[in-house]
């Protein structure tokens, strides 16, 4: 069994028993666990497409016959085309390209139910969402985090004009979101000649969408909660690109729909409090990223006027601390 076999059955087991009842006060320890027992694998090389020029002429070619006709459509082959060249390291291919291309073909209404539900699976693959994860900061974050982030706005799509996707299909996603989660640790925002990686951004975005789904149980939007601020608490890249305040509005948010969200919230900030009490500054730079990793999220919960009041209490009580 693989390291990411063992850790999707752990979430799988977490999620299972979160929605019988048997755990909550426990999650976020639990969740710390995992994310504590990630080991580092040997660099691999990151393949990465090299041919720019004619990726986006291509992209270009297709953009032109969406908009010059009143029944567009996208072929498989071009449809894989795209989903392999998110793992472009050019901004002009994966960002303005790519990714750009996939929001017209949905507004578009260009793609058929089948390939709606094919494209779903396919960016939620191990060799996609996954790759090179376990291994030290790489360039297949790019392709891991864009796969989020389409995946996001298909949902969204999904859920506003083209109601495909199952509730099986919703739940298979939680556990994938969930793993995935938990095992990111390339926080990196913007990245010199690169463009954007911005993982914990598209993470925010992915987030807010699920906790919009009617047909996901309230257990599962608990656990994303909780396995956010678990991995938000022990990452080691400075957050330092507008996650912060992505992640409070979608924690502002979810925290409105039902008292139970607030009250989930203020367990996992109660529960991080209750680790920094006794803590002594270290001299280390990864102590420093997460203390003020910390520092900002609770200061971007403080500046929005929506958040339930206990929690803004809480936050005002522990402010010594940040």
């Amino acid at each position: 069994m693989t390291q990411l076999d063992t850790i999707q059955t752990t979430v799988q087991q977490l999620r299972t028993l979160l929605n019988q009842g048997k755990i909550f006060a426990t999650l976020p320890d639990m969740l710390g666990k995992v994310i504590d027992s990630v080991a580092t694998e040997s660099k691999t090389r990151v393949s990465v497409p090299r041919d720019d020029k004619t990726a986006i002429a291509k992209i270009r070619s297709i953009q032109k016959r969406i908009k010059q006709t009143s029944d567009p459509s996208i072929t498989d082959d071009e449809i894989a085309f795209l989903v392999a060249h998110l793992a472009s390291t050019k901004p002009a291919v994966r960002d303005k390209g790519v990714f750009f291309l996939f929001n017209d073909l949905f507004q578009a209404e260009a793609f058929t139910n089948e390939q709606v539900k094919a494209l779903f699976k396919r960016l939620q693959a191990p060799d996609i969402l996954f790759s090179h994860i376990f291994e030290p900061q790489n360039d297949a974050v790019f392709l891991r985090s864009f796969a989020v982030m389409i995946l996001s706005g298909m949902i969204y799509a999904d859920q506003n004009r083209y109601h495909i996707l199952s509730k099986a299909d919703y739940l298979a996603t939680v556990q994938n979101i969930g793993t995935y989660i938990l095992l990111e640790r390339d926080g990196r925002g913007y990245v010199e000649t690169k463009g954007w990686a911005h993982a914990f951004t598209h993470i925010g975005n992915m987030l807010e969408e699920l906790s919009q789904v009617d047909v996901l149980p309230r257990s599962e939007k608990v656990f994303l909660m909780a396995a956010v601020v678990e991995a938000w608490r022990r990452i080691e890249t400075p957050l330092i690109f507008g996650e912060d305040h992505r992640m409070a509005l979608y924690l502002s948010g979810i925290t409105n729909v039902n008292q139970f969200y607030s009250e989930t919230l203020l367990m996992c900030l109660k529960n991080w409090q209750h680790t920094l009490v006794n803590i002594r500054p270290q001299e280390s730079y990864a102590f420093w990223v997460r203390w003020y990793n910390r520092n900002r999220l609770l200061q971007a919960l403080t500046l929005r006027a929506d958040l339930p009041q206990p929690i803004t209490d809480y936050i005002q009580q522990i402010v010594d601390l940040f």
